[in-house]
């Protein structure tokens, strides 16, 4: 790989310097003093730690961005952010999703390519070509990835990818070997929350969850401002929770939970199978639904009550006041809404209050984004200790 031109890492800059980048990502341009006040720094520090941000173009004085604050609170500070490129990457069963992103979250190229084969390094290398395709126009500053299982909020490793078959697998050290660029992996839904969260309609929420629905159930989960994974990287597995007493077997066995209810393979199994088909989809199912079939009908009935049930118990757990929707199952939202809204309610605490729901239509490209901004909070937050000072242009 040549060495095509190098940009400062942001990895490498100082914890309250990478603080004041961050504020400025998830909040948009600043005046110094709301900025100040709410990193808790006084304005003598704050001048201190912008100035060399200022004079590297990391930072800058954005006169166009509206005034926020009454009054006359100066010039607001804002992020160069296309000068920093990220890659993300999101990894499902048949196909490896892969985009380039800004430092906010904004989308500058997008690839797909279909996987052969789950096996490692079929897909390693895949990883190693796009990561190339993605950084020819501009150098990358960390590598995203995206994978269902159960990895730490920033992990090194793929845990128990039970669509791939992958487990303890060195992914991150791989990747890096190979292109120079530092790496991290996370939960695919975790990633797909911080891009939520950072760029995304969860933006400007300092509490809120992701719920997603299809091929698999996933809970995401932000909370003053942190996005949480557990101990164990376990957190937010909620897809064998039990809603009802009765009701139908999931894959695993369990009578009634989430799972049973609301993945796509128990849907399209609980309709098909009665009426013998082989090839419905979840557009098929909802237009058999619309024509009145009665199977169709009452699954979805009983999937949104589902999902009216587990909602109830996320926030009654959680005490939120906003649950976004996503995943590819979103088609069905329209014929579960009567019974999700009455479920919800009927399980809401009495004191709880019933939360605002708002839909996120997010395909595996989103999911690929969100991994990427997930390696630009990574830098920004907690970077690898042995960052290289810059970050060479991959050829």
């Amino acid at each position: 790989m040549n060495d095509k031109a190098s940009i400062a890492s942001l990895g490498t800059l100082s914890s309250t310097s990478r603080a004041v980048i961050r504020e400025l990502l998830t909040s948009g341009p600043l005046p110094r003093a709301t900025l100040a006040r709410r990193l808790g720094l006084s304005p003598a520090r704050l001048t201190k730690v912008t100035r060399p941000l200022l004079d590297s173009a990391v930072i800058y004085e954005d006169a166009t961005a509206p005034n926020k604050t009454p009054g006359r609170p100066g010039t607001p500070l804002a992020v160069h952010a296309p000068r920093y490129a990220f890659a993300g990457f999101k990894i499902t069963g048949d196909t490896l999703y892969g985009t380039r992103v800004d430092a906010e979250g904004r989308v500058q190229r997008a690839k797909s390519v279909s996987l052969e084969s789950t096996d490692s390094s079929h897909v390693v290398d895949l990883i190693i070509d796009l990561v190339k395709e993605l950084g020819e126009e501009q150098p990358l500053q960390a590598i995203g990835i995206g994978s269902a299982g159960t990895m730490r909020r920033y992990d090194d490793r793929v845990r128990r990818n039970q669509y791939l078959g992958w487990d303890d697998v060195p992914l991150a050290e791989i990747l890096t070997a190979k292109t120079g660029l530092p790496t991290v992996i996370s939960g695919d839904i975790r990633a797909l929350t911080v891009g939520v969260q950072w760029s995304g309609p969860g933006q400007g929420h300092s509490d809120f969850a992701v719920v997603t629905i299809g091929v698999g159930i996933g809970l995401g989960m932000v909370i003053d401002d942190q996005v949480h994974a557990g101990t164990h990287g376990t957190a937010g597995m909620i897809g064998h929770t039990r809603v009802s007493e009765a009701g139908p077997l999931c894959e695993l066995g369990h009578r009634g939970c989430a799972s049973a209810y609301l993945n796509a393979d128990s849907i399209l199994a609980a309709i098909s199978v009665p009426h013998g088909i082989t090839d419905l989809d979840l557009d098929g199912a909802c237009r058999l639904a619309d024509r009145g079939d009665p199977v169709a009908q009452r699954v979805l009935s009983d999937a949104g009550r589902a999902l009216g049930v587990l909602i109830a118990q996320v926030v009654n757990v959680l005490g939120l006041d906003t649950v976004i929707l996503a995943g590819d199952g979103l088609v069905i939202l329209e014929h579960l809404s009567q019974e999700l809204n009455s479920a919800l309610r009927d399980h809401l605490d009495p004191w709880g209050t019933v939360p605002h729901l708002e839909t996120f239509h997010s395909d595996f490209d989103e999911w690929a984004r969100g991994a990427a901004v997930l390696s630009c909070q990574w830098l920004l937050v907690d970077p690898p200790k042995l960052l290289a000072p810059s970050i060479t242009h991959q050829q």
